[in-house]
């Protein structure tokens, strides 16, 4: 089976499993017969197919915190090969199905513009403050987890039963400072509608 045909076989089951409608899922399903008796492949194990690596890359820890997020989010739970290829990479690889690769990647690049903008509005200012590149990024990793916090709640990217109450009165008041500095982050809206490239050719 050629590149080509396997990519083609597992845009045409994905709509077989997810098609919006019954008659998109009846044509898909009528295709797919016709695909794999044309290349002589009935009886090959579909779901097996249908998972490949797929890589996601990122520059920062911020990007890396957002899509190791949107990942448990959007998936229910990490996928169990995942990881990175080599040493160092910032790309992290996924076994996963086509769909499930579109579905996270689409959200990961909303996502992380919308972040970066809420980051350079309320957290950059602070950062910009610092004299020197050693306080700056100090400030840097001390702002980017009440950050990201806030923007993960806002986002909705949690299940009620995942919020933990937090300790007001525990936190060190520097971290409550950087809470009330950072309490207008606003998280981003995504409505997951994959529909390119699971269309039927005619």
């Amino acid at each position: 089976m050629t590149p080509e045909q396997k990519e083609k076989l597992k845009k045409i089951y994905e709509l077989v499993k997810r098609g919006s409608t019954e008659g998109e899922r009846a044509a898909a399903e009528k295709a797919l017969d016709k695909m794999l008796e044309k290349y002589n492949m009935k009886g090959v194990d579909l779901d097996s197919l249908d998972m490949d690596w797929y890589g996601l890359s990122y520059t920062t820890d911020l990007e890396l915190s957002l899509m190791e997020r949107l990942i448990k989010t959007m998936l229910g739970d990490y996928p169990k090969d995942i990881g990175r290829m080599q040493k160092g990479s910032k790309t992290i690889h996924m076994r996963v199905t086509y769909f499930d690769y579109i579905t996270v990647s689409s959200a990961y690049e909303y996502f992380r513009r919308h972040m970066k903008l809420q980051w350079q509005k309320f957290a950059a200012p602070h950062v910009a403050k610092c004299r020197t590149t050693k306080t700056k990024n100090a400030r840097r990793k001390q702002l980017q987890d009440v950050f990201f916090n806030k923007y993960a709640i806002a986002s909705n990217f949690y299940k009620p039963e995942e919020l933990q109450p937090v300790d007001w009165d525990s936190l060190p008041k520097k971290e409550q400072q950087d809470y009330i500095k950072l309490h207008k982050v606003e998280g981003g809206t995504y409505n997951v509608q994959v529909t390119n490239g699971l269309l039927l050719e005619k």
